[in-house]
């Protein structure tokens, strides 16, 4: 058990590094590039992802199922082999169709085209093969390899787009960086896992991945849609500068979804069902959703009161007018979150082919709120939507669940921890008013602030817990 903890851990640290990593570039970024150029980069990152979500199309996942079941060390090389070819071809065929149109003189507006435009499409080919890399070690049991190349591959994206920004080469040297990172890494991953891939083609063995993944890709580009296609009704009806200034706000909340939310969901994914096996898993299941309302809510407040200062340091001030979205922005994800400890039901009773059905729904609401509220609010209705759209979300996914799986939770302590939240944020919002939030003594003040409130809350919550369980325990 110690040795799969661990296990867990190390997968946990080297998916956070990845996306931690990109957090710490973008400092750099913002100052290095110019606000469009910024924007274009937005745009970029969101279509990179994109891309690799088509080229694996689900195949990921359905090696991650089919390894094991393969008895034979032979087979399972093949179905790596078969895999790697599959997702190779896909994304051939999506970079010489994308490269078609480019040659074909669409004018896609964005600095650095077409050069930039080919990299893009080089990069989402390369990196969906290193995913598939990944996702071996990963099924074999490598954690350190796993940790290495992840990280390995960040670091090298991260020097050499240092090394070629400095060198005057621009958005096409950020994006050639990129490209090197993952083309690199792919060759390392490739003479690790040598012995483990076979280059045999067996229509069998592909079929069978992917009738298993490729039902998958439609909730994923739900969830694609649900949250990037904002940054790309601004760039159409604003500018790539307002692009580049919502998603500078987007990043600074997105410190919640990468150090709270991925770490939980990735703890929770097989906790869930251990919880189903024990005595009163009800309770447990209550539990987590208290400790996840609580640690969210305490994250995010914390990251509004350091907001103003972290602006003041790092951010050219084109990027301040976006500021006031940040804690907008944080109330998306923690809504979002939510989904996590409240989808009991659909995840015990297998019933995952409901999530599509929801993702379209909140994914089609978010598409109709941002083509009506940014040209009318501009960036502040993208934000808006969002929180709409995970309402939605979040809110469908709790009544099938509870439906299916009825749980009791403690809305008197919800509650508690909701209102405190609120009390808590009304302190910050009074303190922008009265004093300068960008002076770092008044920083400190306000994370005082917050901190003292969360803690105070955490303690009666816990402290409630503790009685009625003991309570509980003399009854029986």
């Amino acid at each position: 058990m110690k040795k799969i903890l661990g296990h867990s851990v190390i997968y946990a640290i080297g998916n956070t590094a990845n996306s931690a990593a990109l957090l710490l570039l973008i400092p750099y970024l913002i100052n290095a590039l110019t606000p469009a150029e910024y924007g274009a980069w937005s745009i970029f990152e969101v279509t990179i992802f994109l891309l690799n979500l088509l080229s694996l199309a689900g195949l990921e996942v359905g090696l991650m199922r089919e390894y094991w079941f393969q008895d034979d060390e032979q087979w399972r090389a093949r179905l790596v082999g078969n895999t790697l070819m599959m997702a190779s071809v896909i994304g051939m065929v999506i970079m010489v169709g994308g490269a078609s149109l480019i040659a074909g003189g669409i004018d896609f507006d964005l600095p650095g085209a077409p050069h930039t435009l080919l990299l893009v499409l080089a990069i989402g080919w390369s990196e969906a093969i290193f995913t598939v890399f990944l996702t071996l070690f990963r099924i074999r049991e490598q954690p350190i390899t796993f940790i290495t190349l992840s990280i390995g591959r960040m670091a090298l994206f991260a020097l050499f787009t240092v090394g070629l920004l400095e060198g005057g080469f621009g958005l096409t040297g950020a994006l050639g960086a990129r490209l090197i990172a993952a083309v690199s890494f792919i060759t390392a991953g490739l003479i690790v896992g040598w012995r483990w891939i076979a280059w045999q083609l067996d229509r069998a063995l592909i079929r069978r991945i992917v009738s298993y993944g490729l039902p998958l890709l439609p909730a994923n580009l739900a969830a694609y849609l649900l949250s990037t296609a904002d940054r790309y009704i601004i760039q159409g009806f604003l500018s790539l500068e307002n692009v580049a200034i919502y998603t500078f706000a987007y990043k600074i909340a997105a410190v919640l979804d990468v150090l709270v939310t991925r770490p939980f969901a990735l703890d929770w994914a097989p906790r869930r069902f251990k919880i189903a096996t024990q005595p009163h898993p009800e309770q447990k299941y209550a539990q987590a959703l208290l400790i996840y309302l609580w640690v969210a809510l305490g994250f995010a407040l914390a990251v509004m009161a350091l907001t103003p200062l972290l602006y003041a340091l790092i951010a050219p001030p084109v990027y301040w007018s976006a500021m006031g979205l940040v804690p907008v922005i944080l109330l998306a994800y923690i809504i979002y979150g939510l989904s996590y400890p409240l989808n009991i039901g659909i995840m015990l009773k297998d019933r995952t082919r409901d999530l599509p059905v929801i993702g379209w729904i909140a994914a089609c609401c978010c598409l109709a709120l941002c083509f009506w509220w940014i040209p009318a609010f501009g960036i502040a209705g993208a934000a808006w939507a969002t929180v709409v759209a995970y309402m939605l979300w979040t809110g469908f996914i709790a009544i099938d669940s509870l439906h299916l799986y009825p749980v009791v939770y403690p809305w008197q302590q919800i509650g508690l921890i909701v209102s405190m939240g609120v009390i808590a944020y009304g302190g910050l919002w009074l303190s922008e008013t009265w004093f300068s939030p960008t002076h770092p003594l008044v920083a400190g003040l306000r994370l005082t602030w917050v901190s003292a409130l969360m803690i105070g809350c955490g303690w009666l919550v816990w402290h409630h817990r503790k009685e009625k369980f003991t309570s509980n325990r003399r009854l029986v």
